[in-house]
């Protein structure tokens, strides 16, 4: 009854345009902008060690603010409406190995420790929890690097080779594993740690990211 209260005193809204909407999450017009599993194709040098990379909404409008308050400013409260996004990826799940298991991205020591968390096992660890899937960190970044967002897609895999690492005593080998991480822009981090997999022995590695910037 309390909850029914509050819903009708302050009725959840659309963290993109703002509209009322019955649930938490996007309304539909906003939906069918920002949100929709796609599978990225034309990989390029992605190829070489990805099997397959999806991404799941745009990044820009609602998902880039919500992205934003989480990473910048902590607030959790957001992530009940970034977990709305996942349910899009539902049949990427169903086309992966079984015995799969998903490995976040990591975060430069620092920036984890100043932020507190890493915004990626955050949205994603439920998520895979309720599949049964494995959420295991089992790669570190080894070093800082620096800001990627001006540079080149050739100038960012060149400061993140060697960037990363598996984590000491973690075993690979034969493994099917699935990159995740928050953002994919032009693929250059998700590329350099599927590499590290590989050479470490895995059999194939996949990627997912809950928002790209690829059209």
């Amino acid at each position: 009854m309390l909850s029914a209260l509050l819903d009708f005193l302050f009725p959840p809204r659309c963290p993109s345009c703002h509209a009322c909407v019955e649930r938490q999450g996007f309304c539909p017009a906003c939906a069918r902008q920002l949100i929709g599993m796609r599978r990225m194709m034309e990989m390029g040098a992605m190829a070489e060690d990805l099997t397959g990379v999806w991404v799941l909404a745009h990044y820009r409008d609602g998902i880039r603010d919500l992205l934003r308050a989480l990473k910048y400013h902590r607030k959790m409260a957001v992530l009940d409406n970034l977990r709305t996004i996942l349910a899009t990826g539902e049949e990427v799940l169903e086309e992966l190995p079984p015995s799969l298991i998903a490995v976040p991205v990591p975060l430069a020591p620092q920036r984890q420790k100043e932020r507190g968390f890493n915004q990626t096992e955050e949205i994603f660890a439920p998520w895979f929890a309720s599949y049964g899937i494995p959420f295991e960190p089992i790669l570190v970044r080894t070093r800082e690097t620096m800001p990627l967002y001006e540079m080149t897609r050739t100038e960012r895999r060149q400061e993140l080779r060697s960037a990363f690492a598996l984590v000491h005593g973690a075993d690979v080998q034969g493994k099917d594993l699935l990159l995740v991480d928050d953002i994919m822009t032009t693929g250059a981090t998700l590329t350099e740690c599927a590499h590290v997999l590989r050479h470490g022995g895995a059999r194939r590695v996949y990627a997912i990211a809950l928002a790209g910037e690829h059209r």
